[in-house]
């Protein structure tokens, strides 16, 4: 039933109308009814360049893949990964783990079809179109893992996303997700707005900090039914280089389309470049590190 299910989704990407396909996408995490701004090819880079930081031995993929290896050992097994973006971190555990069946889902067509790109050289895990609140194409009970890096704090329905989750693991299935607990990337960013608007403004709508409360995650993954929950907190770096023009398109990414809808670009640079140095250090090579990037990993199971 698992893989009758993904063709038929991989079908329907395919061929589905542009109109249909984009009804499926309009599902999406955002609690706004407009889609949101499509990446375009500059951020395309600055965020692969941003993303390439997860790597770091204290980031959340090395220790996501860790954690699944733990949990699965040398046995074949069947995991989901959620919110997987271009791929990740189900790429990395695809690699590792060459025994595990896995999809890498996202709401995103465009993530989609750049995880199609990224995953050619990693037979065992397939791309898949899916809304982590209806993921009606995945079969109960049918997942020994569920991962999910980055990618809770987004849904409309935050239970609702993981009451899914929920069905589609098996009976003592795990599930292995990442939030954010720090990220000078924010405060950054507010600074900026704040420096254009005259005051501080109120967290946007798809929020990277929603789950960030003490303990709040935690009871979400209770209610909506797991046991043995466990977390930890790792703080790894970001490097933004030590070009100034990519240095401010890092700082200014989750941004980019509020600046320039305001003409504030002027505004927004003078602003980054004052407000950085009290959130970053410079390496020996002149980079510039943000060095205290916290999350929390959770892991339950059901």
């Amino acid at each position: 039933m698992l893989l009758r299910s993904l063709s038929l989704s991989r079908s329907r990407l395919s061929t589905a109308s542009r109109d249909t396909r984009r009804s499926l996408v309009s599902r999406s995490f955002s609690s706004s009814k407009e889609d949101p701004p499509k990446f375009d090819a500059e951020m395309v880079a600055v965020y692969m360049k941003i993303a390439e930081q997860h790597t770091h031995p204290k980031g959340p993929w090395p220790l996501m893949t860790k954690a699944v290896s733990e949990k699965v050992g040398d046995a074949p097994f069947k995991m989901l990964d959620i919110a997987s973006g271009m791929g990740e971190p189900a790429r990395s555990i695809g690699l590792a783990l060459p025994k595990g069946e896995i999809i890498a889902s996202d709401v995103s067509e465009d993530m989609i079809v750049k995880a199609e790109a990224s995953l050619k050289d990693v037979p065992n895990v397939t791309p898949l179109l899916a809304n982590a609140e209806d993921l009606s194409t995945i079969d109960d009970n049918s997942m020994d893992i569920v991962t999910c890096c980055y990618g809770y704090m987004f849904p409309a329905d935050k239970d609702k996303a993981l009451e899914e989750t929920f069905r589609v693991l098996k009976p003592g299935g795990t599930l292995i997700a990442t939030t954010w607990d720090r990220v000078d990337m924010i405060s950054i960013a507010g600074d900026i707005m704040e420096a254009i608007l005259g005051h501080r403004p109120p967290p946007p709508p798809l929020n990277p900090m929603a789950l960030s409360e003490d303990g709040l995650f935690e009871s979400m993954v209770v209610k909506a039914g797991f046991q043995n929950v466990i977390t930890e907190k790792s703080t790894y770096p970001f490097d933004f280089g030590n070009d100034h023009g990519f240095q401010l398109k890092c700082g200014t990414l989750l941004i980019k389309y509020k600046i320039e809808e305001l003409g504030a670009e002027e505004v927004a640079e003078k602003t980054f470049f004052e407000c950085v140095p009290k959130y970053t250090t410079t390496d020996a090579n002149g980079h510039m590190i943000l060095p205290y990037n916290t999350f929390q990993m959770l892991t339950a199971t059901k």
